[in-house]
């Protein structure tokens, strides 16, 4: 998005349609991107312990049926993504805005049969870290089958991306193996 916008000049309009996204989301990833830059920022790896409490405020928010609480936690802009590579259900166009991020992430979280039955069971649900971002981590018989990334900003959650193209997600099972993961705070 960055080098599109900076290096080559493509119009935001043009930039959404590549990226299959709207306009203003594309404007907003361009001025998050610009001011990262701006700060100088890089990833860093974050705490786990950090990590999973950022986790289990957000699913106490997702899973308690009520969206104010998810609001409350999200920025007013915040975007939320997916990537299902053609092989699971996920939305790539994004949810945008607190509200409509909220219901989006309250009905991945309300159980249901015909979502275990795409992943193969009753996942478990764990707080960790990924990209250095804390993350929700769906494990079925010990096979990460999705991960939700929360880019956090002291204002709030900006971004919930999710990643469950199994494609993508072989090396973070891997991970996952040999990882010192704790209890599952939410078994579905």
């Amino acid at each position: 998005m960055y080098v599109l916008r900076e290096a080559f000049d493509y119009p935001h309009r043009e930039i959404a349609e590549i990226l299959d996204i709207t306009e203003a989301g594309s404007q907003q990833i361009y001025h998050r991107a610009k001011r990262h830059v701006a700060h100088g920022r890089t990833r860093t790896e974050i705490d786990e312990a950090a990590a999973r409490r950022i986790v289990e405020e957000f699913l106490a928010a997702a899973t308690s049926g009520r969206t104010d609480e998810l609001v409350r936690l999200l920025t007013k802009d915040a975007i939320s993504v997916g990537d299902g590579g053609g092989k699971v259900p996920a939305r790539t166009k994004a949810f945008e805005g607190a509200v409509a991020v909220a219901e989006f992430v309250w009905g991945m979280f309300k159980p249901a049969e015909a979502k275990n039955a795409i992943v193969g069971g009753s996942p478990e649900i764990y707080g960790w870290s990924a990209n250095g971002e804390p993350a929700v981590v769906a494990v079925v018989e010990g096979r990460v089958v999705a991960i939700m990334c929360l880019e956090v900003t002291a204002e709030g959650i900006t971004a919930c991306r999710t990643q469950a193209n199994p494609d993508k997600l072989e090396r973070a099972t891997e991970r996952w193996a040999a990882a010192d993961r704790g209890e599952p705070l939410i078994i579905m």
